[in-house]
């Protein structure tokens, strides 16, 4: 089974595809908007292991779609991690951000703890002054042992694409025990513990007949947004591939109007078109 240690890949992450089909266990570095200069940590490199399979998704098909921690068919060591981490910061030097993302949900892996223990001590080991940071879906933030491993990083980065159940289930296609209410409920509590820096990711697109950009989209999760409190919205609109060709992407102008009617309920937005 090929895994790649680390994968050096284009500055500016405007490859349509992965050239290393997301095999490589540290991958980067990329300019971020959000993270500076980052890199990512793929807990999945063989398999892609989620709880959705969103419609717009870059990285393909969910094979193990799973509400249940998972094992990979690659073991991943920590001390294996600390040799790609090793050979990235070799490669590149100093970094903003280490981000847990890759193929699939992070918070799936049994292990991430140890993961996060590993990217820690070897930061400071370094004497690397970045942020570290995981790109969620969201879906497991109700469980106290995720809630309790989380709450040791930096940076949260959020999914949250509608808040209308039935959008929902059609974009994210979700594991059949997972319900929009429940993530929201999960985002909550979370923010009430977490005191690092939560950012909520919105992918807006077309699928078909279905959007998630309307006036009435942004209005339901502008409230929704409002009792959940993150320190800043990131709105984004497919740039890679997606999974399925039917996806595309809204207009500049409805971008613009839909992060507007965020901006009135006195969030702050970050929009990339």
């Amino acid at each position: 089974m090929e895994v790649l240690p680390f994968a050096k890949c284009r500055l500016d992450g405007n490859c349509l595809k992965c050239p290393f089909r997301g095999k490589a266990i540290v991958y980067g570095p990329f300019k971020s908007h959000r993270r500076g200069i980052s890199i990512g940590i793929n807990l999945f490199p063989c398999r892609k292991v989620c709880s959705f399979n969103c419609v717009y998704c870059f990285r393909g098909f969910t094979e193990v779609k799973t509400l249940k921690p998972a094992i990979p068919p690659y073991s991943l060591s920590p001390a294996i991690l600390r040799e790609a981490l090793e050979k990235a910061i070799n490669t590149i030097g100093s970094v903003d951000a280490i981000d847990f993302s890759g193929s699939g949900e992070p918070t799936l892996h049994p292990k991430l703890k140890s993961y996060i223990n590993t990217v820690k001590e070897f930061a400071k080991e370094k004497s690397l002054n970045a942020s570290i940071g995981i790109f969620t879906n969201s879906t497991t933030l109700f469980r106290n042992n995720i809630v309790k491993v989380l709450k040791e990083l930096d940076h949260v980065e959020a999914k949250l694409d509608t808040v209308i159940e039935w959008k929902f289930r059609v974009i994210n296609r979700p594991h059949k025990l997972l319900s929009i209410k429940k993530i929201i409920e999960g985002l909550f509590s979370f923010r009430k513990v977490f005191e690092g820096t939560l950012a909520i990711q919105i992918m807006l697109l077309k699928y078909n007949r279905v959007n998630n950009y309307g006036l009435k989209d942004a209005r339901l999760i502008g409230e929704t947004l409002l009792t959940i409190e993150p320190d800043i919205v990131h709105v984004y609109v497919p740039y890679r591939i997606p999974r399925l060709s039917s996806v595309s992407k809204p207009s500049k102008q409805e971008v613009v109007e839909f992060s507007k009617i965020l901006r009135e309920y006195g969030l702050k937005v970050k929009s990339f078109i």
